[in-house]
């Protein structure tokens, strides 16, 4: 592929994903956080955090 076509497929590409975006990313399900005061001066926090990540599949990348 020469340089020119590439440059035009590229270009195209990066309209495409910036018009439409790939649906994938994280998403936040639960965020709990746990304190116990140990003394005047100490705090013990806990934070617990839960995400679904999902990646775009082979056929969405573009790489083929």
């Amino acid at each position: 592929m020469g340089w020119f076509t590439r440059l035009c497929r590229n270009t195209g590409l990066m309209i495409h994903h910036a018009a439409k975006p790939v649906a994938g990313g994280k998403q936040v399900i639960s965020h709990q956080t746990q304190e116990q005061k140990v003394n005047d001066t100490m705090t013990l926090r806990r934070t617990t955090i839960e995400e679904i990540e999902v990646k775009p599949g082979p056929e969405e990348s573009g790489d083929g």
